[in-house]
């Protein structure tokens, strides 16, 4: 494994940092509001349940948070929608929410027509169990994990960003630069604003990874110097930049801008 790709998966072990940076699943009802599932007491113990999972993640022991937290939650949520008749789905935003129930209105393929919003510690469950299943070196069931969470929630950045990173650590560079794609665009357009630089910077770096590991320096460094322009304290980026400008080939560096 290369110097580069184990800093990208060491840098894994801040995404339930950015997840404890998540808006609260429960939102206040609105007249403009999506349809939300009706208010179930047994949410806010599971979103107790969700937080101890994600402090168990902290303390490094992800098969206990599995196990203890993060199954029960999921079997939790599936019992409750089991029968349910519409396709359910959990979004950060109204804008994000809306984008689902509409699309599952329109749409002709789904046994299911119509959409319903349900609380989003479904969708992190999935999200912090796959977290977990990449610390026990179990990737493959991570996938399966982090598909089921978009199932839910197709256009989370978060959840896109942390896929992307399993195909990292599987070397399947076009299904990763794909997936990188498709979550700096859900972060452009969807992200909470109070998270939205975060995600889409790491959408980022993980495009300008790809680009390293497919010889293609100058793009890379291009999307890296893009990351400083977002964020000029982004160290991840100046470091991976700089990787870029020592490893490149010499042929290939720019030349030094001449001086008077």
């Amino acid at each position: 494994m290369s110097k580069q790709q184990t800093a990208w998966l060491a840098a894994t072990a801040l995404a339930f940092s950015v997840f404890a940076a998540s808006p609260a699943f429960s939102q206040p009802a609105t007249p403009n509001a999506p349809p939300q599932a009706a208010a179930n007491p047994e949410d806010a113990a599971l979103e107790q349940q969700l937080m101890a999972g994600a402090q168990l993640l902290q303390l490094r022991q992800p098969a206990r948070a599995i196990t203890e937290h993060f199954d029960k939650i999921i079997a939790a949520y599936e019992l409750r929608y089991k029968d349910e008749k519409f396709r359910p789905y959990t979004g950060r935003t109204r804008v994000e929410q809306l984008l689902y129930l509409v699309k599952a209105a329109n749409a002709t393929e789904e046994p299911k027509r119509g959409a319903i919003i349900v609380p989003q510690v479904w969708s992190d469950a999935w999200y912090l169990k796959a977290y977990a299943l990449i610390e026990l070196k179990r990737p493959a069931e991570a996938r399966s994990a982090l598909e089921a969470a978009l199932a839910l929630a197709p256009r989370n950045s978060q959840y896109l960003g942390e896929l992307g990173t399993v195909y990292l650590g599987q070397r399947d560079w076009p299904q990763a630069l794909k997936i990188f794609a498709q979550a700096e665009s859900a972060a452009k357009e969807f992200s909470p604003p109070e998270v939205k630089n975060k995600e889409l910077s790491r959408a980022w770096r993980g495009i300008a990874y790809v680009y390293v590991e497919q010889g293609r320096w100058d793009d890379a460094e291009k999307v890296y110097l893009q990351c400083l322009e977002l964020d000029k304290n982004d160290r991840r980026a100046q470091n991976e930049l700089n990787y870029v400008r020592t490893q490149r080939p010499t042929q290939q560096r720019a030349p030094a801008t001449a001086t008077p």
